[in-house]
């Protein structure tokens, strides 16, 4: 591990610990117990009042000048102890099977939203079909009553539409097995009369003709006669050509005519009968929708508002609030599945995994944490609302035997354990700094002079660093090295140089 350290320590100066950063970094065992905080806590009040003691004594002890800042500097004393290291995010409670009640209503024109009239108190208990929420349905009632009208206009439209392609369907078979079987008959009939007429005329040509030879009849009388067969003959060929007509054109054009009538007429039928579909289909979804306007718990629950603080516009669900369609109104949790919503900044998303263990500390109830497990971490950041803003990741966190007082919308502080060392060598990360990727603690020594000497450092948390080489047991280190960094780094050689010494003395603490 090149840099086990939090933070880089500038070249001027050691980095001082302020307490202001988040808590991370800090390793622990998979299951963590409650008694390594009473521990941790009862370290730092102890090394408070000996560096206090420390510095009460040695300062009596000190002048002015370089001895009198090196009087100054606290100690502590190197031991080993179980190693812990979590990162720290925050988070909020919810339920990992919330059922939602979404608003169906679509918005009046003119408006963003439905008015909310009456909504049940957060948090109340409801049972299965209690009152939950009731919405302005006063637009719902009048859309609803012009789309019954409209129902009843486009079902007056069906009807005629109907009617009319009845009729076109008998039109034509009234043609098919009426008209045309006439008229056929009725050409027939004149071609036959025709031809009759041919004949009658022909044998009384004929009987002329021999009255004209011998000399009963005039020739006058003779040429009208065969111009009375010639025609005769015409209207034979007129009473033909009819009926030829008849059956080759006249009867199939009749016919596509009639069928086209009737294709249309289906067209404006299926047409209307759509609209009316439509028209019904539209009164169904307002009727539901005015349904929609009062709605009753579909199960027993504790009620929990779907507030939103995130948005642009912030989202309260409160009585008068408009609400868009489809949004989410209420929730009911099931408090049996509860979990943690956080937020992991990526430059620690490495260090964890899903399963490690987590402490949950309610910021309600801080002396009762939880016990909990990484459920889930997102594979993308939520988008970022502004440039420069943080890149998170989104987790669940399972909460194992969550209590009854856990509540949806409690905040929560996580501790994601990422690794544990038991019975390790520890030092305040204060203590030890970093110059040119080595790293080094002020050691004091029996004579009261003070050590510089090189460390290799392991993992590390807020507190703590583990050191793997360079200190002991019952070693001493200051805490506040920067009161003797320029004393203790004088016969140092700069990087680069062949002699490297791994210690030099620095001031003496006291006369």
């Amino acid at each position: 591990m090149n840099n086990p350290l939090q933070s880089e320590i500038p070249a001027d100066g050691l980095a001082e610990n302020t307490g202001d950063e988040p808590v991370e970094n800090q390793l622990v065992p998979p299951r963590p117990k409650q008694g390594s905080w009473i521990k941790f806590s009862v370290s730092v009040v102890v090394l408070a009042v000996v560096g206090y003691l420390v510095v009460d004594q040695l300062g009596g002890m000190g002048g002015e000048g370089e001895e009198g800042d090196s009087s100054l500097v606290m100690i502590h004393e190197v031991e080993k102890s179980d190693f812990e290291a979590f990162v720290t995010e925050t988070g909020d409670v919810e339920s990992s099977d919330n059922l939602e009640i979404v608003c169906e209503l679509e918005a009046a024109p003119g408006s963003r939203g439905t008015r909310i009239l009456e909504v049940v108190a957060e948090g109340a208990i409801v049972k299965k079909d209690d009152f939950l929420i009731q919405f302005d349905d006063t637009a719902v009632k009048q859309r609803l009553i012009e789309q019954e009208t409209l129902v009843a206009t486009d079902d007056a439209a069906v009807i005629e539409a109907r009617s009319e392609y009845e009729k076109a369907v008998q039109t034509l078979n009234e043609y098919v097995d009426g008209t045309f079987p006439v008229d056929k008959e009725t050409f027939e009939a004149d071609l036959l009369t025709a031809k009759s007429l041919v004949k009658s005329h022909v044998d009384t040509l004929e009987h002329l003709q021999k009255m004209y030879r011998k000399g009963f009849v005039s020739r006058l009388q003779l040429e009208t006669q065969r111009e009375n067969v010639e025609i005769a003959n015409k209207s034979v060929r007129v009473a033909q050509i009819k009926l030829e007509a008849l059956l080759k054109f006249t009867r199939a054009k009749s016919i596509a005519a009639f069928k086209a009538d009737i294709a249309k007429q289906q067209a404006v039928l299926t047409a209307a009968e759509r609209k009316l579909d439509l028209s019904r289909q539209k009164l169904s979804d307002l009727t539901q929708q005015k349904a929609n306007c009062r709605i009753l718990a579909p199960k027993a629950g504790q009620v929990v508002y779907a507030n939103d603080y995130e948005r642009r516009e912030n989202v309260v669900i409160e009585e008068g609030a408009e609400i868009r369609q489809r949004q989410v109104v209420l929730r009911l949790p099931d408090p049996t599945q509860m979990r943690i919503a956080a937020k992991i900044n990526d430059s620690k998303l490495n260090r964890i995994d899903v399963g490690n263990a987590v402490r949950i500390v309610l910021d309600i109830d801080p002396d009762l944490p939880l016990e909990g497990e990484l459920a889930e971490v997102n594979p993308f950041p939520f988008p970022r609302r502004w440039h420069g803003a943080p890149i998170e990741y989104g987790a669940k966190i399972r909460v194992k035997n969550p209590p009854k007082s856990l509540r949806p919308g409690q905040r929560a502080k996580v501790h994601i354990f990422v690794d544990s060392q038991p019975n390790v060598l520890q030092a305040p990360i204060q203590s030890v700094v970093e110059r040119d990727g080595k790293y080094f603690c002020l050691v004091k020594r029996d004579d009261r002079t003070w050590q510089l000497r090189e460390v290799e450092v392991g993992p590390n948390n807020d507190s703590f660093v583990v050191v793997e080489k360079g200190l002991a047991v019952g070693d001493q280190v200051a805490l506040n090295p920067e009161l003797l960094w320029e004393d203790s780094t004088r016969d140092i050689p700069e990087p680069g140089k062949d002699a490297a010494p791994q210690a030099a003395d620095v001031a003496r603490t006291g006369p």
